[in-house]
């Protein structure tokens, strides 16, 4: 089959921008029913449910699952089955968040009447406002799109929104509660991630000075060359007599160094090709921290962990990072 290779690729460029302007539309939706419901998941009175049918059911599982991954009491709810014996769940002070794109899913709209007399805050997450939903909420969270992205009808554009709406209220509950990268390693330990998160420079650095090349800045390349075979690290660190950091050498310096100039480099002193004040880290850095820094504003390989004095404590390299998921798994 040979496809229409230009109706397709303006098909889909088409779907992106609609939705990416769907997305950005939701701005004008961030208002005082947002900020409530806000500081009731903050203010902890209960759990938060979040139910939907459908498209808007797949929405709600990775919303509800999103919340808990920030320490929110979050739990994806089935509105079909609370209407089969499962009511029993709801508490009073409870937030209930139903997604509805019409506004009027018949399953949603008898959970909230089975729901508010049991003392449960109601909000609508809904494309359509006024909405049966919308009128029987406490809270109206306005999630509207002018259209889909296809002729079709298929749940795009207002899917889209929607998800990105309610990963707008984690990040807004996020920075209410204070959440960090610490805690969000806490909350999710298994895979690489987590594992990144969770981490500290301190446990995954190489120790100086017994598997770390430290070398002085008189030292010929030659030398230093050498010294760094014994080590896995493809670098050493330049220091003064105290081992105070004062640069970083790596083997790709020494062989751009000798296909510029020669074996003659071999001859001559360190510091003619290390990287003087090189970026560094203290310990107690996170992991995720160290990655930043070693990414941004240009990558490094290498990044020396030293201390208040900048003596060198370690040197963590970005193969550490890199195969933290592995060294888990070995342990």
């Amino acid at each position: 089959m040979t496809i229409d290779r230009t109706a397709v690729l303006a098909a889909a460029s088409d779907l992106l921008r609609i939705e990416a302007n769907a997305v950005l539309h939701q701005v004008e939706a961030l208002d005082g029913d947002f900020l409530a419901v806000v500081d009731h998941i903050c203010g902890e009175h209960g759990n938060t449910l979040v139910a939907g049918i459908g498209k808007s059911g797949l929405v709600a599982r990775q919303f509800a699952s999103k919340l808990a991954s920030i320490g929110a009491r979050a739990f994806y709810y089935s509105a079909i089955d609370s209407l089969h014996g499962e009511l029993g769940l709801l508490r009073d002070g409870d937030l209930l968040i139903l997604l509805s794109n019409s506004g009027q899913t018949q399953e949603l709209v008898d959970v909230a009447k089975a729901a508010q007399p049991r003392g449960v805050k109601v909000a609508a997450m809904v494309g359509r406002v006024p909405s049966i939903l919308s009128r029987m909420a406490d809270w109206t969270l306005k999630v509207h799109v002018e259209s889909e992205a296809t002729d079709t009808k298929l749940p795009t554009a207002s899917t889209t929104a929607m998800l990105a709406f309610a990963d707008a209220l984690v990040v807004a509950v996020a920075t209410e509660k204070g959440f960090t990268a610490k805690d969000f390693g806490r909350n999710h330990p298994g895979g690489t991630l987590g594992v990144v998160l969770g981490a500290y420079v301190d446990d995954l650095m190489a120790r100086a000075p017994d598997h770390v090349a430290l070398v002085g800045p008189d030292r010929p390349i030659l030398e230093t060359l050498l010294e760094m075979t014994r080590y896995p690290a493809g670098a050493a660190v330049v220091v003064d007599a105290d081992d105070r950091l004062l640069g970083v050498i790596t083997d790709g310096d020494i062989r751009r160094g000798l296909a510029r100039v020669g074996k003659d480099l071999l001859d001559r002193d360190t510091r003619a090709l290390m990287t003087p004040k090189p970026r560094t880290c203290r310990t107690g850095t996170t992991a995720m921290a160290a990655l930043a820094q070693m990414e941004s504003p240009s990558q490094v390989y290498v990044l020396p962990v030293v201390d208040a004095d900048n003596k060198v404590l370690g040197l963590l390299r970005m193969h550490d990072l890199a195969g933290l998921d592995v060294a888990r798994t070995a342990g």
